[in-house]
């Protein structure tokens, strides 16, 4: 038996040989493990291809060769960024025999960041594999390239060049745009989120004085925003002060600025009637938010000088201990900066600058610089000062409340509240702890749950708003206890991540109004008091099904609306008949109907961005006449086609053209059905639009796929008429929807313990969603917001975002 185990062994081994390795070439695996190289498929990755190229002009904004950027969504998800840089070099590279910038295309770690050469003093994008990753996750991409008294253009599809680059025509420009739509085969979503990408944007142009950075959102409603600050970070301190509930302790904003050899520190704060600190720092432009060197520096110089200033003016007697770092930092806003030629950061993600001399700049910096102002400004001084007294008397109560609470709970001969229904496993990675909206769901939870993994710990009402309250009122909420010590970590200076019981800490509220206030409550606290437990990645939020469907005899639980689509479709698809304007019998597979899909959102996106431009009712004259249908491109074959009634009598309405006016076509347009008829005006500029053009392509494409409308769409005995691609899906999913039983959940309390089990807890099929901390300037300025005491920040938010609530609870 040995013999043969070996010879087994001996034969699997000789049988892996040079033909096994397999050799990925140029971008090929950049395609297949996106990934590695852009963090994830998602909105995040997503995201990550537009900061790659809008990174590659701010490094030429930093070194003084760009002041304008422009960053353009289109409706179909394309991305267009333009800048007014030097532009690509498009000389042959000696080595490469090839044009630069095709190498910087299609090569990993080629580009002007590496070496000693005139590229780049300072950057951000050390890995050099930002464009090229972007060309090679794209389905096609065109570079533009104005240089050396030339346009230069090419163009490539999903990393591989479909032409050679070309000079187009002379030109006195210099600059570069890169054009490029990600792949749908690579990424779960081309959905980028506005709010995200604009909270970037104003980052970069606060961190880049004089930059101008225009933003164009074409998807659905023209959205246009513009960027420029030249006052730097002292304007992004203004900003974050602006755009919260907190209001400036003092008038003056203390600004540090100071240049070495290589490297320059600047840095802008300013303190606020808040008890919390929000310090967000970067190097090189890019967001440290696990800090670093450059923060540690800062920190030990603001906490030394402020207790040397409060000392000599007698506001802290000999007998005092010294103010503590939580105590000077207590409602302060800072923003940090940092530029240096060759920064180490730990890791690829760039989250903590590693630099040791920076710390001692900073330090010397701040030491120097906060002490004049101090001197300069002493009314200004006092209030920071007397704060920070304020502060540390809070800090010793909140102490003797913990010692207390210890003490109690020694007593009571446990460390563990009362109500929490603990997991019997010992190992924190193993162990989950719910923390559940109420002693109802809670009950349900502690029944429902795997007594072996699952920690319980109930809520009861609404716990304490940390944004509201100093430390010493909050440590004397039960709730807030009661979380402390089942988590175990301790706050603060205390916290140590070791302690943590769990790895998993879930928040389960209600899909309503109470439930997301506790929720954001719960939240609000572990961003202020724990963040390293959600920078570890052990904060959740449970995610329970909207809707239950009952199919064949079984529960079928639903999380999303496209899933709910997926599933009315997967057994009804085939089945459902879709006639044609001309005849034609269409069957949809589900791949045929994902792109068609697909091509309707870009088709309503185009449509859209036409309707914000030349009206409403231009755009509904090209679709019912049938213009899009005939893919009439030119103004006078349009008039043409308008003159013939529109060509066609399967159309729902009939046209005839009343006048040609210099800048409308005026249209008598009749509803075959009613006789209905009324006057309309379509704008002769639409023809020379370019994004029509879009929509005639996006059009013709949606024809090959489904055909011409209108529609008969039918399923067994029942028929509905669809007048346009857009009420064709509509009426596919009310018809697969009929006579299925769903039931749309609200709360916890709706299911009983098996149910909130199967479908919230179960490992193997609950969905959780990870609680992360991305933007650090973003999420504290929401909290702030949404839990402070302002009320007309919180009120224009609301007015902002109506538009997009789906589901409202009232």
């Amino acid at each position: 038996m040995a013999s043969k185990s070996a010879n087994k062994t001996k034969s699997a081994a000789s049988s892996y040989s040079a033909q096994d390795i397999t050799v990925l070439e140029g971008l090929e695996a950049v395609r297949k493990r996106p990934g590695m190289y852009i963090g994830s498929t998602g909105i995040r990755g997503l995201h990550h291809l537009i900061y790659e190229v809008v990174d590659n002009s701010v490094d030429e904004a930093l070194a003084g060769f760009c002041d304008e950027i422009e960053i353009v969504i289109h409706p179909d998800g394309a991305v267009t960024v333009t800048d007014n840089g030097r532009g690509i070099p498009v000389d042959i590279h000696e080595k490469e025999g090839r044009p630069a910038a095709e190498v910087v295309l299609t090569t990993l770690h080629a580009g002007g960041k590496f070496g000693d050469g005139g590229g780049y003093k300072v950057s951000g994008g050390l890995h050099g594999v930002g464009v090229s990753v972007v060309n090679a996750l794209s389905e096609e991409l065109e570079l533009t390239v104005w240089r050396d008294g030339y346009e230069w253009r090419q163009r490539y599809e999903r990393g591989k060049p479909t032409t050679p680059l070309e000079r187009v025509a002379p030109s006195d420009r210099t600059g570069t745009r890169v054009h490029f739509r990600p792949d749908p085969e690579i990424f779960e979503t081309t959905d980028y989120d506005r709010e995200v990408l604009l909270q970037r944007f104003r980052e970069m142009a606060f961190l880049t004085k004089g930059l101008t950075i225009r933003f164009r959102d074409e998807r659905g409603e023209p959205f246009e925003a513009t960027f420029r600050y030249d006052g730097g970070i002292v304007d992004f301190v203004r900003f974050l002060h602006s755009q919260g509930t907190r209001e400036p302790l003092h008038p003056n904003i203390v600004h540090i600025q100071e240049s070495g050899p290589d490297i320059e520190v600047e840095l802008a704060m300013q303190w606020n009637d808040s008890y919390q600190e929000s310090v967000l720092s970067f190097a090189n432009n890019i967001n440290t938010h696990e800090g670093g060197t450059h923060v540690s520096g800062f920190r030990s110089a603001l906490t030394r000088t402020i207790n040397a200033y409060a000392r000599q003016k007698g506001e802290l007697k000999d007998k005092d201990p010294n103010l503590q770092g939580e105590d000077v930092r207590e409602g302060l806003t800072a923003v940090i900066s940092v530029k240096l030629r060759e920064p180490q950061f730990e890791g690829q993600t760039k989250t903590k600058l590693g630099n040791p001399h920076v710390e001692g700049f900073v330090q010397q910096a701040v030491n120097r610089q906060l002490a004049q102002f101090l001197e300069e400004h002493p009314q200004d001084a006092t209030r920071i000062v007397r704060k920070a007294i304020q502060a540390a008397r809070a800090r010793e109560a909140a102490r003797k409340a913990r010692d207390l609470t210890r003490r109690k709970s020694a007593l009571e001969n446990t460390n563990l509240p009362g109500k929490l229904a603990d997991c019997t496993v010992r190992d924190p990675e193993l162990a989950e702890l719910f923390v559940v909206e109420g002693d109802s769901a809670g009950g349900s939870a502690k029944q429902g749950r795997d007594r072996n993994t699952q920690a319980v710990l109930p809520l009861r009402g609404k716990i304490i708003n940390v944004e509201k309250n100093r430390i010493d009122k909050v440590l004397s909420n039960q709730e807030i206890q009661a979380l402390i010590t089942a988590i175990g970590t301790g706050i603060r200076e205390e916290f140590d991540l070791s302690k943590a019981r769990y790895h998993k800490v879930i928040v389960m509220c209600d899909a309503d109004v109470d439930g997301a206030h506790i929720r954001t409550l719960v939240l609000t606290f572990l961003f202020r008091e724990m963040p390293e437990l959600i920078e570890a990645g052990y904060v959740y939020l449970a995610k329970p099904p909207l809707y239950k469907m009952r199919i064949d005899g079984r529960d079928i639980y639903i999380e999303k609306e496209s899933q709910l689509e997926e599933i009315l479709l997967r057994d009804k698809l085939d089945r459902i008949a879709v006639r044609t304007a001309d005849g034609r019998d269409i069957k949809f597979t589900q791949a045929r109907w994902q792109r068609f899909v697909r091509l309707l959102k870009q088709h309503e996106g185009w449509s859209s961005s036409l309707r914000a431009t030349h009206g409403h009712d231009s755009v509904q004259l090209v679709e019912e006449t049938g213009l899009l249908d005939a893919g009439i491109a030119g103004e006078q074959e349009a008039i043409a086609h308008l003159k013939a009634g529109g060509e066609g009598e399967e159309r729902p309405v009939s046209a005839e053209l009343l006048a040609e006016e210099s800048d409308e076509l005026v249209v008598r347009v009749v509803e075959r059905d009613t006789g209905l008829a009324e006057t309309r005006r379509l704008s002769r500029a639409v023809f020379s639009d370019p994004e029509y053009r879009q929509l005639i392509k996006v059009h013709g494409e949606l024809i090959g796929l489904a055909g011409t409308p209108p529609f008969r769409v039918s399923l067994g005995k029942r028929e509905e008429s669809a007048r346009s691609f857009s009420e064709l899906r509509r009426k596919v999913l009310d018809i697969a929807r009929e006579g299925v039983p769903l039931q749309r959940f609200k709360g916890l309390g709706e299911m009983n313990p098996e149910q909130l089990f199967e479908t919230t807890m179960d490992p193997a099929r609950r969905t959780l969603q990870q609680v992360t901390v991305e933007d650090a300037a973003a999420a504290d300025q929401i909290f702030s917001m949404l839990m402070g005491d302002r009320v007309e920040p919180r009120r224009e938010f609301i007015e902002k975002h109506a538009r997009e609530v789906k589901n409202l609870d009232v």
